[in-house]
């Protein structure tokens, strides 16, 4: 998708992106965080990524890892606001708040907060919707995906696809690490149009849990590329019945595959 609109924080707060957001499930924004705190969020990382997989090695639902040349790195870690509450608690300010409560219509409460990671030859992510994953039955809910630093599509960053906040497709087991769910019926979304921001740090687009979206195998000889990932729930969201009995197994056998 060419021309995309990259807003300002300010402009999302005054409501300017709020149709975008409803036919598109996306928006993107651009320095919603200061380059320079995000370049000492990823030194922190790489300075304790051994010490994390240490401490959560034994955790197979909050901690994924890809290998490159037998380097073992963080795929995907859904503690860092445990792991350090003073450094990461800064991602979720007032306005971070602010902006999903203009674009979802309701009050909002943290979710998650994870870190992903991309690395050369880093696994692709299947397409899926973020809410085969919570199981809501309004679907009111988004996430904020902030690389830290520069991310294109070519690389292996996020890439979208256009679809309206109220169409949900039916998902199954994915067999990729950390991912265990896509959308079931590819031929579904052939059709829909490309949206394929173009990243640098502290820039963010915030997706709509019914937003459609993938990447794909990260090339090699690449950079790696880390992201802060948080999602928001509306207060007054309701999960569906048996979901999460649902989930735990799909869960379950996503990771006995990926032992």
């Amino acid at each position: 998708m060419k021309n995309i609109k990259y807003y300002l924080k300010d402009e999302v707060l005054l409501g300017k992106a709020d149709n975008e957001f409803k036919e598109n499930s996306v928006i993107t924004i651009r320095n919603l965080f200061e380059e320079t705190f995000c370049e000492k969020v990823v030194d922190y990382i790489k300075i304790n990524e051994a010490k994390i997989i240490e401490k959560y090695k034994k955790d197979k639902k909050g901690l994924v890892l890809d290998e490159f040349e037998k380097d073992r790195k963080i795929k995907y870690f859904e503690y860092p606001f445990s792991y350090n509450r003073n450094l990461f608690g800064k991602f979720a300010n007032s306005k971070i708040y602010k902006i999903a409560e203009i674009l979802l219509k309701e009050e909002v409460y943290l979710f998650s907060m994870e870190i992903h990671s991309r690395i050369a030859l880093g696994t692709l992510i299947p397409p899926h919707q973020d809410n085969a994953y919570y199981g809501l039955e309004n679907g009111s809910a988004l996430t904020f995906y902030i690389p830290l630093n520069s991310q294109n599509p070519s690389d292996g960053g996020l890439r979208y696809l256009k679809n309206s906040v109220n169409k949900q497709f039916d998902h199954d087991l994915s067999s990729e690490k950390g991912f265990s769910l896509t959308i079931k019926s590819k031929d579904e979304i052939k059709l829909l149009e490309k949206i394929d921001p173009i990243y640098e740090p502290g820039y963010c687009s915030i997706h709509h849990s019914r937003s459609v979206h993938y990447a794909e195998k990260v090339p090699p000889m690449i950079d790696r590329g880390l992201v802060l990932r948080m999602s928001f729930f509306a207060i007054n969201s309701k999960q569906k019945n048996n979901h999460l009995e649902w989930y735990e197994k799909i869960v379950n056998k996503n990771r006995l595959q990926n032992t």
